[in-house]
């Protein structure tokens, strides 16, 4: 139902937790900082075969990442992209007191291989073979080959790089060593061997035909696999607890994602993300803040019915690292600020794996923007860790993990996709989470199908202070081609939904409604003025040529809302439903706030 997009953009160890993670509450390991950056040349010109070549780049930059780790080497590795926002980032690294030098000449694959086997890094290679299976990318398909999978858990533990087969004369001409060959070998047999010498903090599953993410998966010796191999669910119980999932195991969202949430472990949609090794060296401490509202700013004299527009799919880390903040459908719109809108984002993920982005979100911050923390990583809580002994109080441990961070971040409201919006076990993780967790100003839920199936219902639950905190359904879903009998669709179609409910509340002498919107990500619509509410749909598959997505969807909805309904940002909305339901606990709050 979610429709997770393929970044197109793109396409062009340790066993114990150490103190110093376990007290900042963070979940993805650190990576020490590096004295110097060695790039690549540009990899869309890298020799053919491409993928080879950069699966190749990928464990160089991997293996250098773990000898910056363990003091055996002083230099990171970036691969060098045409992706605006990706250089962006390594230029803002470069300008951070204390940064790394840049050294040498860019770099091409083979004479990144030879600069780290002179320094004693790489120390040999692992054999594999290129998929070949039929279907498409992020499908588990019939016949798929895992070996390169195979491989990269053991280029981690053993020093080694990556080589397709086609590829190995060049590798012996070289003088490099062949350490092992996972052609052979099935993920399953590489786990039960070797699973002493994985990361027991860090799974990866990644689709045999992408590179990306390569790099950290072997500088965290992380085991990787993927697909509906058995291999898969035997690591997630093998993992501890809490622990993030790289990458993205494709297939049936809705599975890929139980699967991990029942375990007790959560998913990054990380992907197709390139050179975090890079983006998280050294992110330890690292405090970078958006500006939340100022509750005390509110006009509460004006009691008129309210809506928020929220966007979806803020858990997506690849999103927000090579696509969210340069396209002019997001962030990059030149219609920003023209309405309050809530931002969905993982601002917890990127406290630990890229600050600098952040550090551009509160750059450009304007008065209409309010950030959402989405949920501190994609996982279900009414099924949160289900098949494990305490479910209830590693949720709560989570929770409080991820309201830490959110401190660091300056996000206060947090949201999260429920399989069953108003299940006993949906109501007990929102009581949990409250719980564990101080500073909120709201919980925001919506429905894996529909979003809106929670029809604006409202739960009042305490945090770990005891403040009352509204747990808050999404009303309507602005998403392309929705059924009629529901609560979503054009934007047209769910600014006359909203009107019409604010009519039916005067009627019944009840309060105005406050409520909010998720608008799909994905969903793109074309500019259609008139009383058509089905004008404004076309073919997704001509959306990037006739239409657009995302934020401007979102205004041309508020656009025909009448003066009785305001839009107001997510925070607002939060605090108007606190003040509704208790003024006295509110005001309160809101003194507790200021300096």
């Amino acid at each position: 139902m979610r429709k997770r997009q393929v970044a197109w953009w793109f396409a062009c160890g340790m066993l114990a937790v150490s103190p110093a993670i376990a007290a900042e509450a963070r979940w993805f390991p650190e990576q020490a900082k590096a004295a110097g950056i060695v790039r690549t040349v540009l990899e869309g010109r890298f020799p053919e075969p491409g993928r080879a070549h950069s699966m190749l780049v990928q464990s160089v930059a991997g293996l250098a990442a773990q000898a910056v780790n363990e003091g055996r080497g002083d230099e990171l590795v970036w691969v060098s992209t045409t992706n605006r926002d990706l250089e962006d980032w390594y230029a803002r690294i470069l300008r951070r007191p204390g940064a790394p030098t840049s050294r040498g000449a860019e770099l091409e694959p083979w004479a990144l291989v030879d600069r780290f086997r002179k320094a004693g890094i790489v120390r040999g290679y692992v054999v594999y073979r290129a998929d070949r299976s039929k279907g498409e990318i992020n499908e588990h398909r019939p016949g798929l080959d895992n070996s390169v999978n195979v491989a990269t858990s053991l280029a981690g533990v053993l020093g080694a790089v990556l080589v397709e087969d086609t590829l190995e004369p060049e590798a012996r001409r070289r003088g490099l060593e062949r350490l092992a060959d996972a052609r052979d070998m099935t993920p399953s047999r590489c786990l039960e061997t070797y699973r002493g010498r994985f990361n027991r903090r860090l799974l990866t599953c990644q689709d045999p035909r992408k590179p990306n993410v390569r790099d950290l998966a072997i500088a965290q010796r992380s085991f990787t696999s993927y697909g509906p191999d058995p291999s898969v669910e035997a690591a997630l119980r093998w993992l501890e607890p809490l622990s993030p999932v790289l990458g993205w195991n494709g297939g049936d969202e809705l599975e890929t994602t139980r699967l991990s949430t029942v375990h007790g472990q959560f998913q990054t949609a990380t992907d197709w993300c390139m050179n975090l090794p890079v983006l998280m060296a050294a992110s330890s401490g690292t405090a970078t803040e958006v500006k939340p509202l100022d509750p005390g700013s509110i006009n509460w004299d004006d009691g008129r019915g309210a809506v928020s527009f929220v966007m979806t799919d803020g858990d997506n880390v690849q999103w927000y690292e090579g696509g969210f903040f340069g396209d002019a459908n997001y962030w990059s719109s030149p219609a920003r600020g023209k309405i309050p809108f809530g931002w969905s984002c993982p601002f917890a993920h990127l406290a630990q794996l890229g600050p600098v982005l952040i550090d551009r979100a509160r750059e450009q911050q304007g008065p209409n923007d309010t950030f959402v923390e989405w949920g501190g990583g994609y996982y279900y809580p009414d099924l949160f860790a289900r098949d494990r002994p305490d479910a209830r109080g590693l949720l709560a441990e989570h929770a409080r993990r991820t309201a830490d961070l959110m401190r660091r971040t300056g996000a206060r409201i947090i949201g999260f996709n429920v399989l069953d919006v108003d299940s006993p076990e949906a109501v007990r993780s929102y009581r949990a989470i409250a719980g564990a967790s101080r500073g909120l100003a709201a919980i925001l839920v919506f429905q894996y199908n529909p979003y809106e199936g929670g029809a604006g219902k409202v739960w009042w639950v305490k945090d770990a202070d005891g403040v009352e905190l509204p747990v808050i359904s999404a009303r309507y879903s602005i998403w392309e081609h929705y059924p009629a009998s529901r609560s979503g669709g054009t934007p047209a179609k769910v600014a006359r939904l909203i009107r019409e409910s604010d009519a039916a509340a005067a009627k019944a002498g009840e309060p105005p409604r406050l409520d909010w919107a998720i608008v799909h990500a994905w969903s793109y619509f074309r500019r259609a003025p008139g009383v058509d509410e089905a004008a404004e749909e076309i073919p997704q598959d001509e959306g990037p040529s006739r239409g657009v997505r995302g934020y401007v969807p979102a205004t041309w909805c508020a656009e025909r809302l009448p003066d009785s309904i305001r839009v107001v940002s997510p925070e607002e909305l939060a605090w108007r439903i606190r003040m509704r339901h208790d003024p006295e606990a509110t005001r309160k709050a809101i003194r507790g706030l200021r300096p």
